[in-house]
C-alpha cells in the first residue's frame, strides 16, 4: 500500500532511496521511446510508503533570495479503517468518527532537514498544507475533515534537524489510494 503526494508547492526535484539494490534489464530497440517523466511527490506519482524520498527544494527570505535545501521524507507506517480511529481516539478524545461511507487513514512520517544553502531561515513543514492522499483513480481527497494528531507533522526545523508525527486524512471505504 502507498501513500501521500505533493510534499510541497513548487519542490524542485524528488528521488527515492531504494531499501536493497535491484537489478534491471535494459531492454533495447531501434526507436528509443521516452517514459513519461512524472515528479515524485506529486499527485500522478505519490511517495511510495517505507520508502525515503530525497528532495531538493528552495527557501526563500524576505527580499525574494532563494537557498537550495534538501530534505529526506519517509512514510513510516500508514494504518486505516477501525485500526486509525482507535489510534486517533487515542491521540484525543474528541476526535470524531468518519463520516459515512469514508474511513481515516493514519501516516505516520519521518523528515529529516539534510542541508542548506543559508542557516538563517526554519523549512516549515505541516501535513495538513503540504500533504494529500491521492485515489485509486488520481483524485486529491478533499481536507475538509481534521483530527487532530499527536505528535502533530507540523515543524519549523534547522539544517541537522530530524523529527516525525502523523498526519490524518479521510478517504472512501473500501478504494484503494495513493
Amino acid at each position: 500500500m502507498s501513500l501521500l503526494s505533493a510534499c510541497g508547492q513548487g519542490t524542485k526535484d524528488v528521488t527515492v532511496k531504494e531499501d536493497s539494490p535491484k537489478k534491471e534489464k535494459v531492454k533495447t530497440t531501434k526507436k528509443a521511446e521516452r517514459p513519461k517523466q512524472f515528479i515524485l511527490g506529486s499527485r500522478t506519482n505519490p511517495v511510495p510508503s517505507k520508502k525515503t524520498a530525497k528532495v531538493d527544494d528552495e527557501l526563500y527570505n524576505d527580499n525574494g533570495d532563494s537557498f537550495p535545501i534538501k530534505f529526506d521524507l519517509t512514510v513510516e507506517e500508514v494504518v486505516r479503517g477501525d485500526a486509525a480511529y482507535a489510534k486517533l481516539k487515542s491521540m484525543n478524545e474528541y476526535n470524531e468518527p468518519a463520516p459515512e461511507g469514508y474511513e481515516w487513514i493514519l501516516t505516520k512520517v519521518k523528515v529529516k532537514f539534510v542541508e542548506s544553502k543559508t542557516e538563517d531561515l526554519a523549512f516549515m513543514i505541516d501535513g495538513i498544507m503540504n500533504f494529500n492522499v491521492v485515489s485509486e483513480n488520481g483524485d486529491i481527497y478533499s481536507g475538509e475533515n481534521i483530527a487532530t494528531t499527536d505528535p502533530e507533522f507540523s515543524f519549523e526545523m534547522y539544517v541537522g534537524n530530524e523529527k516525525e508525527g502523523y498526519i490524518a486524512k479521510l478517504v472512501k471505504k473500501g478504494e484503494k489510494h495513493n
